[in-house]
């Protein structure tokens, strides 16, 4: 196989992140461009354009709507991308917090045996660890959801915060900010996050941008098929590089 192609093949790769209905009508033509730019020998593709690949087809995914949303839907969808972004915080600060938290424990609980001390930390830890990235997910979904307009999507965004207050009630009640106050601070971000998320996508100025049909394919197709507004590709000059910005 040659440099080429093997660069070709890389690149397909990085073109499978795009929806399906964009790909048909662009990759071909994408794929012309990056090839076009790449230095002779090449057999994979730069860091620059592996990341911008991925970030334009991450943000068409949960972004896939023709036109701009009202205001409070558009602020709606970002502010659950950063309830994904602090979800992951969360495994980080647990697992960089795991001694602190331990010895926190005992000095809280000095009748606890280590045996105890070692189940708590195990169970807090373990279920950050498997609960945040699931959580993340369903904060990714609910973005690409509610962008789409879809009526059932704010019954999810509804119930997640609904989860997330009975969550952080919890870890009051378990006295989480004598033990563990880094993460009950992540908590209770993430709690204004969805309590103002809550509020804008149930405000009359969001009513409009949700279909409480079901839609039909030709309907689905129109939405996904459609390139971002205002992000045509660029023909670079001397960079050696493409980017569709």
């Amino acid at each position: 196989m040659t440099d080429a192609a093997r660069l070709e093949r890389r690149y397909r790769r990085l073109l499978a992140f795009y929806p399906a209905a964009f790909r048909r009508e662009h990759e071909e033509e994408m794929l012309v461009v990056l090839m076009a730019c790449a230095r002779n020998g090449r057999r994979r593709p730069g860091l620059a354009d592996c990341a911008d690949l991925i970030r334009n087809a991450i943000w068409m995914r949960l972004r896939p709507w023709a036109q701009r949303p009202a205001p409070s839907v558009f602020w709606a969808v970002g502010l659950m991308i950063l309830g994904a972004v602090l979800e992951l915080a969360a495994v980080v600060s647990v697992v960089a917090t795991q001694d602190s938290l331990r010895a926190a424990i005992v000095r809280h609980f000095p009748h606890f045996t280590v045996g105890h001390v070692h189940q708590v930390v195990y169970a807090h830890v373990v279920a950050v660890e498997i609960g945040a990235p699931i959580a993340a997910a369903v904060c990714l979904l609910m973005a690409w959801a509610n962008g789409r307009g879809y009526g059932w999507a704010r019954g999810l965004v509804l119930g997640f915060f609904a989860l997330t207050s009975i969550s952080l009630l919890s870890a009051f009640a378990q006295h989480a900010e004598t033990y563990a106050p880094v993460d009950l601070i992540v908590g209770c971000a993430l709690w204004l996050v969805g309590l103002v998320t809550v509020v804008l996508i149930l405000s009359p100025r969001s009513e409009q941008h949700y279909d409480h049909r079901t839609p039909g394919p030709r309907a689905h197709k129109n939405r996904t098929a459609a390139p971002w507004p205002g992000h045509e590709h660029v023909w670079p000059a001397d960079t050696g590089s493409a980017s569709w910005n």
